[in-house]
């Protein structure tokens, strides 16, 4: 495998547009002074997508010089899965977060409070969890929240440790809506969920709890 020298896709960025970039911020200065402001305003978009394009050359040299996710989304200030899914393309065969750090992994799952029933396979409420856990920045936790609250739905988000449930497969419809696995940023966090999970598990169901009962007489 070849490798890439540390910096590379920036400075070629530097090679190829440099000049550009410098004429172009001459002549938008220069038609903002005459009063064209539509050609300036034409040649800022430039700007905006050269700016984009360096953005990316950064990304790639951090992914190239081996930065995982983790990294990478403390450098932009996003969840590593958020990472992964904004700059996954820039990487060559790159790991998802949960693959790259499997002890950080956790299974989530969604329902519509109306339609579906969470129960203790799905795991704990995201909910009963501090407000400031990474969990509630994972950007498809983010998406359900914002799209429920602009349909007015209520959902639900429960949350557990890999193991029986793995991605989407054998999600029943009638269950829940979505089932994705993430990661927690810090060890720490994974503490009280595996705590809290521990009493879900000996709390009985409320199932279970009903089949105890005297019928009435």
């Amino acid at each position: 495998m070849t490798s890439t020298r540390t910096g590379a896709h920036t400075a070629t960025f530097r090679e190829q547009y440099g000049c550009s970039f410098t004429d172009d911020l001459t002549a938008t200065t220069e038609a903002a002074t005459a009063g064209d402001f539509k050609q300036a305003t034409t040649l800022t978009g430039r700007f905006t997508a050269a700016a984009q394009h360096l953005h990316h050359s950064v990304v790639r040299d951090a992914l190239a010089a081996g930065w995982d996710w983790w990294q990478i989304g403390d450098l932009l200030t996003v969840h590593p899965q958020a990472a992964f899914d904004a700059y996954a393309n820039l990487a060559d065969a790159t790991h998802a977060p949960a693959q790259q750090r499997p002890h950080l992994a956790v299974v989530c799952t969604a329902g519509l409070v109306a339609e579906h029933d969470m129960d203790t396979a799905h795991g704990i409420d995201l909910d009963d969890l501090d407000p400031r856990h990474s969990l509630t920045t994972d950007p498809t936790v983010v998406r359900l929240r914002a799209a429920a609250q602009l349909l007015g739905d209520d959902i639900w988000i429960a949350v557990k440790l890999p193991g029986e449930y793995e991605g989407d497969d054998d999600l029943d419809d009638d269950a829940a809506i979505r089932r994705w696995t993430t990661v927690a940023l810090y060890p720490d966090e994974l503490g009280w969920l595996r705590e809290a999970l521990a009493l879900n598990a000996e709390e009985p169901d409320d199932d279970d709890e009903d089949e105890d009962l005297e019928p009435l007489r």
